[in-house]
């Protein structure tokens, strides 16, 4: 019986060990995000993919979005794309199709270089102008087949004489400008607001929200809207009984109110991003309808969604299962979580007091 009991602890040692080597092998991919001409509305990537085999790198643009429902083929807007090894030196690339690009012949590490047009404010598209840059990862992550599960590094460059900030998601890293996501699905669904940003917090028991804001209003009107947000917030706890655990630590509202965005909403994992044309003075259904998507995916419907994501396992369930998977269990749910959002979209400014205010 001890004989049993230590190969047993020896073959778990061993496991483990391997496991480890494994995972240390697997370097982690290491993106920059670079402006040096934001007046031309574009952005220089460069994306780092750290010991590779011998197997050719298919590099690939995403064609769809986590949360939209269509094709946007996001490969439309990235150019001047090369390769490089770790000396350097350009590798030869072939363009097998639309969105994909194969380096077949490389050492151990490969850099690619690229840039991304961008000038639509919204929650697909990339954004970049000499006042900020709006990233919708998909829209500007070139990815690498056969390395989802890596780890991912993004550092965001600001450009020259700026003082920007970065507002997301994703998990701090060691400088202000450095981010982490565990793997390419949480990489995917987490977008980021980089600029002058303006930044509330509050917190409602022991889960705390975040409101970062690019607007042209005044701070007053700011204030006004983020206690709004939070009454909205607090109800929406009550009609739920309890928060999901945001795993930075917070959630995050992605605003950007200034005249020359599209008006949009797109909930994510632990974060939701608000996009209008309209003045903050003014603004506060795109909130309230995005934000319940946090709470009501989470602690509702996420078992089921769960079991129909398929290909994609490490998934948002409230997200990647409607862009990726196809299963019924998904598609159900999803389109009982669509229904529950519209219907509490009236229900949650009366109990918040809006409505009241509104006619006084």
């Amino acid at each position: 019986m001890v004989k049993r009991v230590l190969m047993a602890v020896a073959l778990a040692s061993a496991f483990v060990s391997l496991s480890q080597v494994r995972f240390e092998a697997a370097g982690s991919i290491r993106y920059q995000f670079s402006f040096p001409e934001p007046q031309h509305r574009w952005m220089q990537v460069e994306a780092t993919f750290p010991d590779l085999g011998a197997a050719p790198l298919e590099l690939r643009m995403s064609r769809s979005s986590p949360g939209r429902y269509s094709l946007h083929d996001f490969a439309k807007n990235v150019y001047d794309v090369h390769a490089f090894d770790l000396n350097g030196r350009e590798l030869p690339m072939s363009h097998p199709d639309a969105s994909g690009w194969t380096v077949n012949t490389h050492g151990d590490v490969v850099t690619v270089r690229y840039k991304v047009y961008g000038d639509r404010l919204d929650g697909t598209y990339l954004a970049v102008d000499t006042t900020h840059a709006h990233i919708n990862m998909p829209s500007a992550v070139m990815w690498a087949r056969g390395l989802d599960d890596r780890a991912a590094t993004i550092v965001f460059n600001p450009p020259a004489g700026v003082r920007w900030q970065v507002a997301t998601q994703l998990h701090r890293g060691s400088t202000a400008f450095e981010f982490t996501a565990p793997n390419l699905q949480y990489l995917m669904d987490s977008p980021a607001e980089f600029g002058p940003l303006v930044i509330r917090q509050f917190s409602v028991g022991a889960r705390t929200f975040r409101f970062a804001v690019h607007h042209a209003g005044a701070d007053g009107e700011l204030d006004a809207f983020v206690r709004d947000v939070e009454t909205i917030v607090k109800q929406e706890g009550a009609i739920y009984g309890e928060y999901p655990e945001f795993e930075p630590g917070y959630y995050t509202f992605l605003a950007d109110y200034l005249p020359y965005a599209m008006g949009d909403g797109m909930e994510h994992r632990n974060s939701t991003v608000m996009t209008s044309a309209g003045s903050i003075a003014r603004s506060r259904g795109g909130m309230s309808n995005a934000s319940v998507h946090a709470i009501s995916s989470r602690s509702i419907w996420t078992v089921p969604i769960r079991r129909g994501v398929s290909g994609w396992p490490k998934a948002s369930p409230s997200t990647m299962a409607r862009s990726f998977c196809s299963a019924a269990a998904s598609s159900t749910s999803l389109r009982r979580l669509e229904r529950l959002a519209i219907w509490w979209k009236p229900p949650r400014p009366t109990r918040a007091g809006w409505c009241d205010r509104r006619r006084r």
